[in-house]
């Protein structure tokens, strides 16, 4: 009898659903549990395909039910590690809820995370993790995803290598001579990556003013490369307000980055250039000024002298007379 009681209380447990385990089948659509829910997750996507240290990067997963049985209290939460992280106020929880039994592909979960890329952060792949459970959450997965890192910028380094200054003449009866300054600005791609579609570009500002185009087309420059390019930049009035002429010169670049985005980049650089603006006019007003003066001087003692000399013939002529 009592043989035959502990095959019965076998039987009892061996059919108790505590003990079932599941099968597993190998589908078209992929592996399926049976009697149970059996969450999984998978990484998508990231935009952009390389996360710009400094920038954000959306990653994109999904959650899957390869399980016969609903998925009850489901959750995602992502977790974080350098160099990415959360904004702050952004919750790490996503509460998905239930997920029907092999509720998959097409019809799987879809779910958004959008992490701050510290600027420091290293080309690479770096890891993200992402922590699931279902039910009451005692029990849990942790599934590791890489997400590409690569800074697309560049960097420039502009230097003042020297101007010139040349005067011209109008050629007029009244003629005065105008100076232009040709500046040279050596401008250096000191990063890694190529700088496509190089515009430099002196803007309006205080200091400092341009005769003619202010912007120039350089092209393609290669990281550690360099080039010369030229302005006509003069100091305005407003540099006279200081006893040193030497004043900061304000620079625009503009590029486009390995991941085709238009980036423009300011650059300050200390600039003498002499001589403020209008200077050389308002000497050349001076020279004319005092070469009026002088031909009046000059043309007054001519006259004076004419008539000396007719005054010392008459009174020769009287007394011959």
């Amino acid at each position: 009898m009592k043989k035959i009681f502990y095959l019965i209380a076998l039987i009892s447990i061996l059919s108790s659903s505590t003990l079932v385990i599941a099968d597993v089948f190998n589908t078209a659509s992929g592996v399926v549990y049976t009697d149970i829910a059996y969450l999984q997750t998978s990484f998508v996507n990231q935009n952009p395909s390389y996360a710009d240290p400094g920038g954000y990067v959306d990653l994109l997963f999904k959650v899957e039910n390869r399980g016969t049985k609903k998925a009850q209290n489901s959750t995602l939460e992502i977790l974080p590690q350098y160099p990415f992280s959360l904004d702050p106020g952004v919750s790490a929880v996503n509460s998905l809820g239930v997920i029907n039994g092999l509720q998959s592909g097409d019809n799987a979960f879809l779910v958004r995370y959008k992490l701050k890329v510290d600027k420091d952060a290293i080309d690479g792949d770096n890891e993200v993790k992402l922590k699931y459970s279902e039910g009451d959450g005692t029990a849990y997965k942790v599934a590791t995803f890489n997400v590409s890192i690569s800074n697309p910028r560049t960097d420039f380094d502009v230097i003042f290598q020297g101007s010139s200054t040349t005067s011209t003449s109008t050629g007029t009866s009244t003629s005065s001579e105008t100076s232009t300054s040709s500046t040279t600005l050596a401008i250096a791609n000191i990063g890694a990556n190529t700088a496509q579609s190089v515009i430099v570009r002196i803007p309006q500002q205080v200091y400092f003013m341009v005769i003619g185009t202010s912007a120039s087309i350089i092209g393609n420059l290669n990281g550690g490369d360099y080039t010369p390019v030229n302005f006509q930049i003069i100091p305005t009035d407003n540099s006279n307000t200081s006893t040193s002429r030497e004043k900061n010169l304000t620079v625009e670049i503009s590029y486009t980055d390995t991941l085709g985005i238009r980036r423009t980049i300011q650059k300050s650089i200390p600039l003498n250039l002499g001589t403020a603006v209008g200077t050389a006019g308002r000497f050349t007003q001076r020279s004319q000024q005092s070469s009026l003066s002088n031909s009046v001087l000059y043309i007054g003692i001519g006259v004076a002298g004419i008539v000396v000399i007719i005054v010392i013939i008459k009174i020769r002529t009287r007394k011959k007379k």
